[in-house]
């Protein structure tokens, strides 16, 4: 497999896609990536909550945590592989909190990473968790290493500098036996496959769905995977894959989508309707699961950092 973060630290050649906010390009193995990283090195560790203003709360209650679908398909995953209560959990790009409120709520002892002030804020405020505005690639973390049962990175990877390094060191976290939660969209699903097609057939003028799903505004999409590429990032982390499959998920309301894609009120409201009766009639697998443990020693022994902590 290609090593991602390698490629894109050395873009060459020109982008396969152009699109209103961002430059897709394309790797030999077929990774699509764009070229823009963002400054994660200069975000300062204190939380400051003196942004989080109502309109704030709102986006966060009201768009980002909206979709009681996808709390249940995140506590289920988790559930499928052990019982939450009593284990130690880590959400890395927790958001609002309400994933690990809810584990907490089962008997959980949770900790949250969120890079963003206000989320951070609400989230530790709202809920009553510790939130860590440190990257899990900051040597803050390396004290922790093998601490934790669970860490989950929910529509996450798709938004990171160099995926593989985070996905390294979120392994790094897990006991021995421990399992790393990940979903993200599908490269290998239709909207992206429509979206190839729909600008290939008119020559890079209606991306269609490629423009929702790339952005090199802060913190954008800035890759998309497939299925084998997960399994082999899952791989370059040590990890062993027990579920691998793709899924119907959105993670926001229908209408911020079709806003994206239709500039007009009145044809998201007339389409509005449409969209709910057509994705309940066809569920399209828009986003992929993927499961991974950490394995046992072989040896029997588990390995111990500087700091004493297993990983």
């Amino acid at each position: 497999m290609e090593n991602i973060d390698e490629l894109k630290q050395h873009t060459k050649g020109k982008p396969k896609y152009k699109l209103k906010n961002a430059s897709v390009f394309v790797s030999p193995g077929g990774f699509h990536y764009i070229d823009h990283l963002d400054p994660t090195h200069e975000i300062p560790p204190e939380i400051d909550g003196s942004g989080l203003t109502d309109e704030e709360i709102a986006y966060i209650e009201e768009s980002l945590q909206s979709n009681p679908e996808r709390l249940q398909n995140q506590v289920a995953a988790v559930k499928r592989q052990f019982p939450v209560a009593g284990k130690k959990a880590l959400d890395i790009g927790c958001g609002g909190g309400l994933f690990l409120s809810k584990l907490k709520a089962e008997g959980a002892e949770v900790t949250g990473i969120e890079l963003s002030d206000t989320r951070a804020y609400y989230a530790a405020t709202r809920h009553g968790f510790e939130v860590i505005k440190r990257a899990i690639e900051n040597e803050y973390w390396q004290s922790l290493y093998g601490t934790f049962d669970i860490v989950s990175m929910w529509d996450v990877i798709e938004h990171v500098n160099y995926p593989l390094a985070t996905l390294q060191h979120a392994a790094k976290m897990l006991k021995p036996g421990g399992v790393l939660f990940v979903d993200t969209p599908c490269r290998d699903a239709f909207y992206h496959r429509f979206g190839e097609f729909t600008y290939t057939i008119s020559g890079g003028r209606f991306p269609t769905f490629l423009n929702a799903m790339y952005s090199s505004k802060p913190f954008g999409h800035k890759q998309i995977f497939s299925l084998a590429e997960m399994h082999g990032l899952f791989e370059a982390a040590g990890l062993v894959m027990v579920e691998l499959k793709r899924f119907h998920e959105l993670s926001f309301p229908y209408s911020f989508y079709l806003k994206k894609l239709a500039r007009s009120d009145l044809l998201v409201n007339l389409l509005l309707p449409l969209v709910h009766v057509f994705f309940m009639l066809f569920p399209i697998r828009n986003k992929m699961l993927a499961v991974g443990k950490k394995p046992q020693p072989k040896n029997g022994y588990a390995e111990v950092g500087s700091s004493g902590a297993i990983i």
